[in-house]
């Protein structure tokens, strides 16, 4: 009986799993490296949560949502409850915009806010999964969204997000340049408008204390577990992942039919890649 219903939930996290990849890729429409890796991380964070979903009526915060298409994949392609927030309204119009391109009732089951990551407006005990995909960076007190992420899920919930490594193999060489040469690869090199994984700082657009600014470059797996640990969440997964060039190189490098392989390829775990991977568990 219990290996039936493990067989029964596989089988419908694989199911959900086909139906969620259907509407990232009408979303986000990839063509070529940078939108095939974009896909692949979303794809990736929406696997986590739905291999982490306890039972049906799985309520899931995706914060920081930027324009929405991993809220939209998860509560279209599979039927999650979804909270979408972040805290600039052009974002948050953005993701109504891409709701109504939708139909009304693949949507209906999820509410968009505007709302700070490190003052969640819910009460505890209200999630099973939390996302935060490049949040953790712009956070001027990262410890305050894993609190307030512990605060608001249910027990044995899930805290997943993304973030850059702060010891990515292109990190460490650009460390070798001065600051005016980095500012330049970074404007040169990196595509802002589907990721901010900036080389640097000060390469980042907007004014100081804008919440798209770095307020670092990065953290790294320890990191990351010890600020989990010290909320009392336990970390489940952690490694690094992304090939460390910055997007616009791997563009011009990659031949259009081998863009969406090597994209896929760059979400397996890899020692000094771009971005850190990390599911948490509360007790």
């Amino acid at each position: 009986m219990a290996r039936a219903r493990l067989r029964s939930a596989v089988d419908l996290t694989l199911a959900h799993g086909d139906k969620v990849q259907r509407v990232l890729y009408e979303l986000v429409r990839p063509a070529r490296y940078v939108t095939w890796e974009y896909f692949s991380r979303q794809r990736l964070v929406a696997s986590g949560v739905l291999a982490a979903r306890g039972r049906p009526a799985s309520r899931v915060l995706d914060v920081g949502c930027g324009s929405g298409a991993l809220s939209i994949g998860l509560s279209e392609g599979a039927g999650v409850d979804v909270v979408s927030i972040d805290i600039l309204p052009a974002r948050i119009e953005a993701v109504h915009a891409r709701r109504s391109s939708r139909t009304p009732a693949a949507t209906a089951r999820m509410l968009v806010l505007q709302a700070n990551a490190e003052a969640l407006p819910f009460r505890g005990g209200s999630f099973d999964a939390v996302v935060a995909t490049e949040v953790l960076e712009h956070l001027d007190d990262p410890r305050r969204l894993f609190k307030e992420a512990s605060r608001i899920l249910r027990p044995k919930g899930r805290f997943l997000l993304t973030t850059p490594n702060r010891e990515a193999l292109l990190y460490r060489i650009l460390h070798l340049f001065p600051e005016s040469a980095v500012e330049k690869l970074a404007s040169t090199w990196t595509q802002e408008s589907l990721h901010p994984d900036l080389l640097h700082d000060h390469g980042t657009r907007g004014p100081r204390g804008h919440p798209d600014r770095h307020r670092r470059e990065g953290f790294t797996v320890a990191e990351v577990e010890a600020l989990g640990t010290s909320v009392g969440l336990r970390l489940l997964v952690g490694y690094t992942y992304r090939i460390p060039l910055p997007d616009r190189m791997m563009e011009a490098l990659t031949p259009r039919l081998l863009s969406r392989s090597m994209a896929a390829l760059g979400t397996r775990p890899l020692p000094f890649g771009l971005q850190v991977y990390a599911e948490f568990a509360r007790p």
